[in-house]
């Protein structure tokens, strides 16, 4: 039979304000339901995922970026150490210039793949939001007043 299941909804995001909703579902509309909410937070998920991911590669650009300023006044005979672990190994200064320049460019194209890659998981998590929504109004239990 029907049966109402109690659900408690963030009606807006930023500011997760909560409300009670009541919903009549039958057996397969509380299997949709479900396989909704676990959409719902598995794109909750991966969108966090990428933005973690997304601060890491812009972090270890700008740490390139700060040591290559640093490097860049410094003559080619300067005495420069890699650090490898626990010991800094020295490495001729033009080596390190390079590697580092290469570092920043592959985090910006990182950087830059994984906006795009947030772009697509927001649309997607946007859709589910939506398809979910409508499922609620769908489904809402108007309680009658005696």
């Amino acid at each position: 039979g029907v049966q109402t299941v109690r659900w408690c909804c963030a009606r807006n995001a930023r500011k997760f304000a909560m409300s009670m909703v009541q919903l009549e579902l039958d057996e397969k509309d509380k299997e949709s339901f479900s396989e909704m909410q676990q959409g719902m937070n598995q794109a909750r998920q991966e969108l966090a995922m990428v933005d973690g991911n997304m601060r890491k590669v812009a972090t270890e650009r700008r740490e390139a970026e700060l040591i290559l300023a640093e490097l860049s006044g410094m003559g080619p005979d300067t005495a420069a150490y890699k650090q490898c672990g626990k010991m800094f190994i020295q490495s001729p200064i033009d080596q390190l210039k390079g590697s580092l320049t290469t570092k920043a460019e592959r985090c910006q194209k990182d950087h830059d793949a994984l906006s795009e890659k947030r772009k697509h998981v927001t649309e997607a998590a946007g859709k589910l939001q939506e398809d979910f929504q409508a499922f609620i109004k769908e489904h809402l239990y108007t309680q009658e007043k005696s």
